[in-house]
């Protein structure tokens, strides 16, 4: 027994060192003979805990601090001297315990916050799938996906064939909510529940400013244009206000003139000059110097779709100018009255006479590996719809080429054909109640970075102003570029008179006009041929456009 005196002696260590020996009679020794007194050590050891900072990082980023230690814990581990002897000593045996001090250490850990789930799953169809333009496209998708991650866009790629195949779909209620289509397509399906109106949606978006885009009439809305056409210039600059709209524009395509310029160079014939370039003076001279069939040059190439060429000539050497396809009364054809007969007949010529336009069945010869006559380096001069995307890389740098004047009647520069692709809000949409955010993919194409893109690439024309007066869009190749602006700015354009519930039919009834170009029929045989066929669709879908003028006319108006 250690005596108080020998307590006093020993000093707290030893007072510590009983304590500790009592304490292992406590937790179970009922009987101690001797025991080794431990003499104890408190060696107090600094330990850093980690405290966990939780930082959700997200595009804003908010800091949440939660902090895992909030005060000091001490931790005792008892380390036991189990070793029984039979006698007392006054051996000094350490027991060490260990008080761990906590120090807070802050770390911030950043956790990625949760990608957003999307709020709208939207099917997109269109035949942008190659080339050019499906380049765009598919620049066009990976940047939406990137800016917009709550809609998910699923891009259905569809064929040449799509009239046939979204019509089955439409009819079904199958069709995907946005799709690439034209106006002709559009007017033959919005009366009967095909489309849904986005022009509510457009007025509260703040990127909404029906001026920003050229729009030829009667493609992106109804009721536009065509009853009035004589008495006031095409509305293509104004833009789109009040009236119903159920897409947004795309891609447009516009008729015009590229040059061989080094073949022109080559023959010693001077480029055309802008204001004198007449269809049946300068042009023509042109296109017979420049033609010589035993060396396998041409003047230029012809079509027998009246959109690419001769439609224009014909409304070029009209006496007024404003006879377009279809006559106001919706009945009857009319492009070839007051003088535009002259330029269907200067069309027709162009191969089967004067020999200034190569025979349709050499085409494919003449361009051998280069996929168009022109790119080949035959021609002197090429009809551009305003894709050049794909001819630049077949020309490269084997010559220089650009673009230049329209021919011109007595009247002045030959009417351009204007006509534009949008995408469309389908009334899938509507049932799916997707019209808001369909109306915000759809600016967003329509937009500034996608149209900006589609001049880089060049399948096809912007359709918003700003990008057409661009410095990117104007430079080269080919040169001119610039030149587009200028046609795009002119007021006295024809197009396709979308406006009509049959247009598909009537447009078929004569776009095939290949007889008098082929030499199966005369030009006058052609013409009327054209005049009947068109007529006769006309006539037999009377009823259904007063049923289609009549539903746009009890529309309400535009938000």
């Amino acid at each position: 027994m250690v005596t108080r005196r020998q307590m006093l002696r020993m000093g707290g260590t030893a007072a510590l060192g009983i304590s500790g020996a009592v304490a292992l009679a406590a937790c179970g020794e009922t009987q101690v003979v001797t025991k080794e007194v431990p003499v104890e050590k408190v060696v107090v050891k600094e330990v850093p805990v980690e405290k966990i900072v939780t930082q959700q990082v997200e595009r804003v980023v908010t800091q949440e601090v939660e902090r895992v230690v909030r005060q000091e814990v001490p931790v005792e581990r008892v380390v036991e001297v189990e070793k029984v002897v039979e006698k007392v000593v006054t051996q000094e045996v350490e027991k060490v315990v260990e008080v761990e001090k906590v120090v807070e250490v802050e770390k911030i850990v950043e956790v990625e916050a949760m990608a957003q789930r999307p709020s709208a799953v939207i099917r997109l169809a269109n035949d942008h799938s190659s080339g050019a333009r499906g380049a765009a496209m598919s620049w066009a998708l990976d940047k939406f996906h990137a800016q917009f991650p709550h809609i998910v866009i699923k891009f259905e790629p569809q064929d040449h064939l799509y009239v046939d195949s979204f019509s089955i779909h439409i009819a079904a209620g199958t069709q995907a909510e946005l799709a690439l289509l034209d106006g002709g397509f559009f007017n033959t399906w919005v009366h009967r529940g095909g489309f849904a109106r986005i022009d509510g949606a457009l007025s509260k978006h703040p990127d909404w400013d029906p001026t920003k885009w050229y729009a030829p009439p009667d493609e992106m809305t109804v009721g536009q244009f065509d009853d009035d056409r004589v008495s006031r210039p095409a509305p293509h600059t104004t833009g789109y206000g009040g009236v119903a709209q159920f897409g947004m524009p795309y891609q447009g395509n516009i008729n015009g003139k590229i040059f061989n310029f080094t073949l022109l160079e080559e023959m010693g014939i001077p480029m055309p000059v802008e204001g004198s370039f007449h269809l049946e003076r300068e042009a023509w001279d042109l296109y017979m110097q420049a033609s010589d069939p035993e060396a396998g040059t041409w003047g230029l190439r012809m079509a027998s779709n009246a959109w690419i060429v001769w439609g224009s000539w014909a409304r070029a050497l009209q006496n007024s100018g404003n006879h377009m396809y279809r006559a106001p009364d919706q009945l009857h054809w009319d492009i070839f009255n007051d003088g535009g007969d002259r330029g269907f007949a200067y069309a027709v010529n162009s191969v089967q006479t004067d020999a200034v336009a190569p025979p349709f069945d050499q085409l494919q010869q003449i361009a051998g590996e280069f996929g168009d006559p022109f790119s080949a380096g035959k021609m002197a001069t090429y009809w551009t719809g305003g894709g050049v995307g794909g001819t630049i890389p077949r020309i490269k740098d084997r010559f220089s080429w650009g673009l230049g004047p329209i021919e011109e009647g007595d009247r002045g520069g030959a009417p351009h054909h204007f006509t534009n692709q949008g995408q469309y809000c389908t009334a899938t949409a509507e049932r799916n109640g997707l019209v808001e955010e369909c109306t915000e993919t759809l600016l967003y194409f329509a937009g500034p970075d996608v149209q900006g893109r589609i001049a880089i690439d060049r399948g096809s024309l912007p359709m918003l102003k700003t990008v057409i007066e661009s410095d990117e869009f104007k430079a080269g190749p080919p040169e001119n570029h610039g030149y587009y602006k200028t046609w795009m700015d002119k007021t006295d354009h024809h197009h396709w008179q979308n406006g009509h519930p049959n247009w598909w039919e009537w447009y078929e009834s004569f776009r095939a006009a290949d007889s008098p170009f082929i030499g199966d029929m005369s030009i006058e045989e052609g013409m009327q041929h054209i005049i009947n066929t068109s007529d006769r669709v006309l006539e037999n879908t009377r009823a259904e456009y007063d049923e289609w003028k009549a539903w746009i006319d009890a529309l309400p108006p535009s938000a």
